[in-house]
Formats: C-alpha cells, structure tokens, sequence
C-alpha cells in the first residue's frame, strides 16, 4: 500500500505536463523576421507580451533562445543546409547557419504568442519586370544596365541602418565597379511632412547638379540628415558651389520627386528601409561586407 500511495502522490502532485514548444512546418526568412520587427503594431504587441511576462522584449527573446534544443535546431537542417556547398569543411558557415535556424525559431515562437503572422514577399520581379515598372528618369545611378548585378536600394539618410550598410555598399561599387548597376531610390521615414523629406529632397538636388561626386554627398547626407531637417545653416565646403542645393529656397520639385519615389515603393512593397532588390531577390535590413558578398554569390545565376 506505501508503494502505491508514493506512485499516485508521483502522478498527481508533480508538475503538469508541458505543452511542446511552438515549431512553425518552416521557417520565416531572416527578411521575413525584419520586415515584420519594422512595424511599428507588431512592435507594440511583442512589447505589450513581454510586459505581461514580466520582462522587457530582449529579456523575453533571451529567454525563448535558451529553450530551443538542438533536436529543435535539427528539425529544418535537412531543408536549411542546402543553402551551403555540397562539400563544405567551413566549420563557421555552419555555426552561422545554426545560429540562424535557432533565432529565427525564437521569432516564429515570439510572434506565435504575439499573434502575428510574419510578412513574407511571395512574389519575384524579373529584371525586365522592374525596368518596366520603375522610373530611371531622375534617380542617382552608377554602372551600366547591362552589368551582372542590377541592384536597386530603397533608404532615407535619416535611417541608422542605412547609413550603417553606406560604406559596405560603396565598397562593394568601388570593388565591382562595371560588374554592377546600382539605383538609389527614395524612402522617407517620415513621408507625411516636407521636413522629413529634405535630405532626400537635397540628395536628388546635388545628384542633378553633381553625379560624379555624388557618393562623397551621400555621406555627408547620412552625417548631416538631422541638421537638414531641422533647416540648419550648413557650413559644407563641398556643396558651396551648388547655391541651388540649400535647406532654405530649395526647389520644390525635388520634394516631389520623393514623393513620387515612395509613391513607386508602395507599390513595390516597399515598406522599410533599407530595402535591397539584387537580381530578382528582395533584401530587408542593414547589409555589411560579408552579406553583400554572400547576396552577390547568390545572385550571380539570376
């Protein structure tokens, strides 16, 4: 009778059975998880989870990464590792890959409980496709448009992560040089007052009146966006010579050509910056050496 007491009291006073963590039948892509983390909504509704958690949301995504086992990160391998060379003894790669597998599982998880679906494009545009559809007319633009790469970018100098891609983008112009047609167009932040549309607005300004320099203005655009916001007297040496590029009496068809370039976007899909269009293939998010050599690798067939 002891015997059986001490099993019923195992059974009935132990810890209930715990639900099996969420595993989504496959993955969002890393630029489904940035697309999604770029609404402000989701934002709020992750935030408003991990309150009710008592954490703030990198603690509660901090929490999610320590639950995922390997058997979990061993569930999308098969289909995940052909991403990789055939015969690959880049020990990093893999480690990279598995670290991926297990952050996007940690999302799908997030906004599993947050009630979100992640926002994947489902759609490709054909390189003849976006010629059709976009408008060459007054875009800064490098290259020849028959190069092995046609990239396209969607950004605003006031975006951090724009200006952090910047030199990785220009040393990847500067290193491919003819290879690649890079487009730069526009998305504002902020698209519903002129303010938030000025440094754009100058960008296109000082492209006009100096397109052989105009990597060295985009620089100083990312540097100075703020202050061109707020309307204050620059003092740039090199755009002294361009009295028609100023904050104040700037043309006002520089702000419509920004306006048309969002206008464009939306119906691009366009919905956060930086956005990346590579041969045919969508990229949300800052870029750094090593991914837009990895973009290029993947993109060269296309």
């Amino acid at each position: 009778m002891p015997v059986l007491l001490f099993i019923l009291f195992f059974f009935s006073c132990g810890e209930t059975a715990k639900q099996n963590p969420f595993l989504p039948e496959s993955l969002p892509t890393e630029d489904a998880v940035k697309r999604s983390l770029s609404s402000d909504v989701y934002l709020v509704k992750l935030n408003e989870v991990a309150r009710l958690q008592g954490k703030t949301l990198p603690e509660w995504k901090e929490w999610e990464r320590s639950k995922v086992t390997d058997k979990d990160i061993g569930k999308y391998w098969p289909s995940e590792r052909k991403s990789l060379p055939p015969e690959i003894s880049d020990t990093d790669a893999i480690d990279r890959l598995r670290e991926s597998i297990r952050i996007r599982i940690v999302w799908s998880r997030m906004f599993h409980q947050a009630g979100i679906s992640w926002k994947e494009k489902t759609f490709e545009t054909s390189r003849a496709d976006l010629l059709r559809r976009l408008d060459l007319r007054f875009a800064p633009k490098f290259g020849y448009m028959k190069a092995k790469w046609f990239i396209v970018e969607w950004s605003d100098y006031l975006c951090t992560f724009c200006r952090d891609s910047f030199p990785h983008t220009k040393n990847i112009l500067a290193k491919y040089k003819s290879q690649i047609f890079y487009v730069h167009k526009d998305f504002p932040l902020d698209g519903d007052s002129d303010e938030g549309l000025l440094p754009l607005a100058l960008g296109r300004c000082l492209w006009e009146k100096d397109p052989e320099h105009f990597q060295t203005h985009i620089q100083l655009l990312y540097s100075n966006s703020k202050k061109i916001m707020r309307g204050d007297d620059l003092q740039i040496v090199e755009w002294e010579p361009f009295r028609e590029c100023q904050v104040k009496g700037l043309s006002s068809k520089y702000i419509s050509q920004v306006r048309s370039d969002m206008k464009e976007a939306a119906a691009f899909g366009v919905s956060s910056v930086p956005t990346f269009w590579v041969n045919g293939r969508w990229i949300v998010g800052a870029l750094n050496a090593e991914t837009w050599e990895r973009v290029l690798k993947d993109t060269t067939s296309h």
